[in-house]
């Protein structure tokens, strides 16, 4: 089994952009997807694409609407995404001792999670309600058995998030993630984990399906500066001006959009700098670490109440401050730390000092900018 047993096309039907990928014949299918999942026997897989604020309480009915006007199989097997599909597919085939298999991913990961924990409110914000998805598709060219086709369900997840440690996402997957294992009719192997030809070959190609799609969905060729981090959990720019406005000191020479345009454009030259880059990505590890009950000496209750005895979150906003503008720098975090205006009132411990540190040293830049050309500062 590769690519070119698989016949790719999209269209549009219900308004809704489709994916549907034609398999050689008829097959076995386990799936957990929005329509005809479970086990079933299918020669049609179909996807289709939906706004990222999508809300309906029967999905289901929408997807059958939808598969009725491309007078498709009732019987097909429908995923539901909200990520750009044609940006974002990736078709993999891979061969190992003897199996081979062929991985389709699409990738959208902006509600990426470690499972068993919430995402954040500021990230749900962004979403409207609505989330992406890694939605897999693992097509065998040897039959599995029933139990061979569960297991294989665990090999592709624990590949899946395999994935994305390697892409930098910092979760197991997304909170809507879909998968559908598919090979030819009748019984076969009752094995299909880490330790088997088969499970190899399929956890090969799924790693690598879903880490080039969330790649392409991150539109990234090198890793990511601080900005495109932080913007990976939530705080995107937008946020951070708004949490930057809220203290500003008033002047009736400077214009509100002024001083937004300033600000953007110091944070823009910031981004090529490695010691900036260095401190944000640091604080962002140590947040997730903790998020994960991973440091030292705190448990996640703990670490969540940030402690008085935790000061390594303020050391990294200090040096953060003192390097980009020094004194200056450092009073102006000190004043949006203690306020904490915006998103820095929803962010954990290193977050919230980090962004805070950034917000308020690219304020004093701006003043003392602002402040020098008017000759107030001699």
């Amino acid at each position: 089994m590769n690519s070119k047993d698989i016949k790719v096309e999209f269209k549009r039907a219900n308004g809704y952009k489709v994916m549907i990928v034609h398999l050689p014949q008829k097959m076995k299918v386990l799936s957990t997807t929005i329509l005809n999942g479970g086990y079933s026997v299918s020669d049609t897989v179909v996807m289709v694409q939906v706004p990222i604020d999508y809300s309906n309480d029967d999905p289901e009915s929408d997807v059958i609407k939808t598969i009725g006007e491309l007078g498709l199989d009732p019987g097909s097997v429908c995923f539901m995404t909200a990520a750009d599909m044609e940006k974002v597919i990736t078709i993999v085939d891979m061969e190992y001792n003897g199996s081979s298999v062929t991985a389709i991913a699409t990738a959208g990961v902006k509600n990426a999670v470690f499972a068993g924990e919430l995402i954040p409110d500021h990230i749900m914000a962004q979403l409207g309600g609505g989330a992406h998805t890694i939605n897999i598709m693992v097509i065998g060219s040897r039959p599995l058995h029933d139990i061979g086709m569960a297991n294989a369900i665990i090999t592709a997840t624990e590949a899946k998030s395999a994935a994305l440690m390697d892409c930098g996402v910092p979760g197991t997957g997304t909170t809507s993630d879909a998968v559908a294992i598919i090979c030819p009719l009748g019984d076969g192997e009752k094995y299909a984990g880490t330790a088997t030809n088969a499970g190899i070959c399929l956890a090969r190609a799924v790693r690598t399906a879903v880490k080039e799609s969330t790649l392409k969905w991150y539109a990234r060729t090198s890793p990511p500066d601080f900005v495109q981090l932080l913007d990976d959990r939530g705080v995107t720019l937008d946020a951070m001006w708004e949490s930057a406005r809220k203290l500003i000191f008033p002047n009736e020479n400077w214009s509100e959009d002024l001083l937004k345009a300033k600000f953007l454009k110091r944070i823009e030259m910031l981004r090529q700098d490695i010691n900036v880059n260095a401190l944000v990505h640091a604080a962002i590890l140590l947040e997730d670490r903790g998020n994960r009950n991973g440091l030292y000496g705190l448990d996640a209750g703990r670490f969540h109440q940030d402690p008085v005895h935790l000061l390594a979150d303020e050391v990294l906003g200090i040096g953060l401050a003192q390097y980009i503008t020094g004194t200056k720098g450092l009073f102006e975090y000190i004043r949006y730390d203690r306020k904490k205006p915006g998103i820095l009132g929803e962010l954990g411990p290193f977050l919230d000092d980090i962004v805070g540190s950034l917000i308020g040293s690219v304020m004093s830049m701006v003043y003392s900018e602002l402040l020098e050309g008017e000759g107030s500062l001699q």
